[in-house]
């Protein structure tokens, strides 16, 4: 019989399970943003986002776990691992690095409003820690 998660248990998984959404969401803006540097292309940008949102925490796992028998893992050694990077590079990129990083974001903010993504632009944005300005309505000059 299994047993029952304690509320501080499920309040742990909780706060993870927001950690990697959240950081998940910080990360693909960061790299989308840099391979935005290269490329204007929108699938190009999602596509090396998303895949290095991806490899960089599996790849960290990977190195994580033991090398002889990885069922000898912590459990939630992966869910915490996961967390910690995504979360790493979004607080190296929005916070720390912001200085340096803020145009990156504000012009992915734009490529995203530009394309109609206003919700993601909002958030990209906010990560820049910039306001957007609305362009005026088309027609009045």
């Amino acid at each position: 019989m299994a047993a029952r998660a304690t509320g501080f248990e499920i309040a742990q998984r909780a706060v993870k399970g927001v950690a990697i959404a959240a950081g998940a969401l910080c990360t693909f803006v960061a790299f989308s943003s840099v391979v935005g540097l290269a490329t204007g292309n929108g699938w190009a940008r999602g596509i090396v986002g998303l895949l290095l949102t991806l490899a960089l925490p599996a790849v960290v796992v990977d190195r994580s776990l033991p090398k002889n028998d990885p069922k000898k893992a912590r459990p939630g050694l992966v869910a915490d691992a996961t967390a910690i990077v995504l979360l790493g590079v979004a607080l190296v990129f929005v916070g720390f690095g912001q200085p340096l990083t803020r145009p990156l974001l504000v012009h992915e903010g734009d490529r995203y409003a530009e394309d109609g993504h206003d919700v993601l632009a909002h958030v990209v944005y906010f990560l820049a820690g910039v306001r957007p300005v609305d362009a005026p309505p088309k027609g009045d000059h």
